[in-house]
């Protein structure tokens, strides 16, 4: 039986990006505005967070503006406006960092790492190849090590498919980085729902089976598209995507939820 009640999406921001980086091959001239989505599962046995966010603190100060965000690097800074940062959405829930439990990561990148050190209760899930990863001496693009390489962190490093919670699966899906996974969770009425991370940006990268344009392994990546199409048709799983900027404006907001 399933200890998910409850599934909240967290609206965190936006980026402002290239096309190609979500589809590869498509225009580079386009550029659009894509969501930061975070998932907050309230369970019988506390509450689980997929994915950190990022840190507005990185927007807010200079220093940190010019160490990530001049132009010749990630340009133009991401947007997060007072009602997007997360701690604001977990107030209005009736919570706050230091209640969640488990934090479950795809992966590493600054998009999803960034509220990691203001949960030092919550035990840390990640796949073992991208701890390694992120840990390594590799040239890493968007890996923001002071976001994670902290003393305070109770990592749970998994290997492959692994059930978090009874409800909850974190399924193995390499290629936007070399450890990303995704989530599987039944709820209560909605029934199954798979998380996909970033697996695809877009809703055209399973349909059409587009690689994104950022992926450590192309190979991987398509085979991950391709898992997590299957999943879909032979479930018939509603899927929730992390950067899709239309899908985004069609599903529940926190504080609304999908129980």
């Amino acid at each position: 039986m399933s200890a998910v009640r409850r599934m909240f999406v967290l609206l965190c921001g936006y980026e402002i990006l290239p096309m190609t980086v979500s589809l590869r091959g498509a225009n580079p001239r386009f550029i659009v505005s894509v969501p930061i989505c975070t998932y907050l599962l309230d369970t019988t046995e506390g509450w689980v967070l997929l994915d950190a966010g990022l840190d507005e603190h990185h927007l807010r100060d200079p220093s940190q503006i010019e160490k990530y965000f001049a132009p010749g690097a990630w340009h133009p800074p991401p947007v997060v406006k007072p009602e997007h940062e997360m701690g604001a959405q977990l107030a209005a829930i009736g919570i706050g960092f230091e209640d969640i439990s488990t934090l479950v990561l795809s992966h590493l990148h600054a998009d999803h790492s960034g509220h990691i050190k203001r949960m030092p209760q919550a035990r840390v899930v990640i796949q073992k190849v991208e701890y390694d990863y992120a840990f390594s001496d590799a040239e890493k693009i968007a890996y923001f090590t002071e976001d994670y390489d902290l003393p305070s962190i109770d990592w749970q490093i998994i290997d492959g498919d692994t059930p978090i919670l009874p409800g909850i699966e974190a399924i193995f899906t390499p290629g936007h980085t070399p450890g990303h996974q995704s989530l599987v969770v039944d709820l209560p009425r909605t029934g199954k729902v798979i998380l996909t991370a970033d697996v695809g940006d877009w809703i055209e990268n399973f349909t059409k089976e587009i690689l994104p344009g950022s992926a450590t392994n192309d190979d991987e990546a398509l085979a991950s598209i391709r898992r997590i199409n299957a999943l879909w048709a032979n479930t018939g799983a509603e899927m929730f995507l992390t950067h899709d900027p239309v899908l985004v404006q069609k599903i529940r907001l926190a504080p609304e939820f999908y129980d």
